[in-house]
């Protein structure tokens, strides 16, 4: 999660227990304007959405999965699925030189991305949960986020950025 959603998320938190606790002192239910506002806030989301969101070629799947590999062009992309799982083999890729970002919009599902040395790899996954592997080493986040950039990223030719946003997801970087 960057750093201004962080930031959104506790300013969203503290004004909600600020309103419960005002709440119980004037003796209203907070669920009366709560949901309204909850329909507003994400009715100007849609309507004000960041450009990175408003993808016109995005790839919109229920749920299935999905193998980026061989067969696929190396070009900037956005899939949007309920649930699912996704393996990246950044080896069988032709990746062009510079940046290649693929963008994962979902519920809930696995990805794995089996990296090259010679990749570049920054992975930036926003998420109520996010479990991350790499190579055996586990980390759990709730709320916080992950960020993983690949020790060779800024000197490596060819550099893969995965962006996930979701409410649940479990990361696995495995190095080939």
């Amino acid at each position: 999660m960057s750093r201004k959603n962080q930031i959104y998320l506790a300013v969203f938190l503290i004004l909600l227990g600020g309103i419960y606790i005002v709440a119980n002192f004037v003796n209203i239910d907070p669920g009366d304007f709560f949901w309204p506002l909850l329909l507003i806030v994400l009715g100007s989301m849609l309507i004000f959405r960041p450009k990175v969101l408003a993808s016109d070629n995005a790839k919109h799947y229920f749920a299935g999965d999905i193998h980026v590999g061989k067969d696929w062009q190396a070009v900037d992309e956005e899939v949007r699925m309920f649930a699912g799982d996704i393996d990246i083999d950044l080896q069988a890729i032709n990746l062009p030189d510079g940046e290649t970002t693929y963008r994962v919009r979902f519920f809930a599902g696995d990805i794995t991305v089996f990296r090259p040395k010679d990749v570049g790899l920054k992975i930036e996954s926003t998420g109520f949960v996010v479990d991350a592997k790499f190579d055996g080493d586990a980390n759990s986040h709730v709320m916080t986020g992950y960020e993983y950039v690949s020790d060779n990223y800024d000197s490596a030719a060819k550099k893969f950025i995965l962006n996930t946003a979701s409410f649940a997801v479990d990361l696995k970087i495995r190095s080939v």
